[in-house]
């Protein structure tokens, strides 16, 4: 089974409060290791330490229950990376 990842990193519009504007997008393929790498506890706690924003959702996949996206912030809220696991 592969795992795609799909990343979207955007820029929070300057003057306002909830516009993002997409400035790179990609998809590659990850194994499970890696998954479990970006995912798991550990990783999360460690950057909501940091100051930044970590919310994962997570929902019914053919693996089970697993994280489908996580929406990291930096502490300034400017930027923002969207993760998006598809499981084939």
């Amino acid at each position: 089974m592969n795992i795609i990842l799909s990343t979207i990193k955007q820029v929070k519009k300057q003057g306002t409060k909830t516009v993002w504007i997409n400035k790179e997008v990609s998809c590659e393929d990850i194994t499970q290791t890696q998954y479990r790498n970006i995912t798991s506890r550990d990783t999360l706690s460690f950057f909501r330490s940091l100051g930044g924003s970590e919310t994962a959702t997570k929902g019914y996949t053919s693996r089970g229950y697993n994280v489908v996206k996580l929406v990291s912030t930096d502490p300034w809220k400017t930027q923002r990376t969207i993760r998006e696991f598809d499981f084939e």
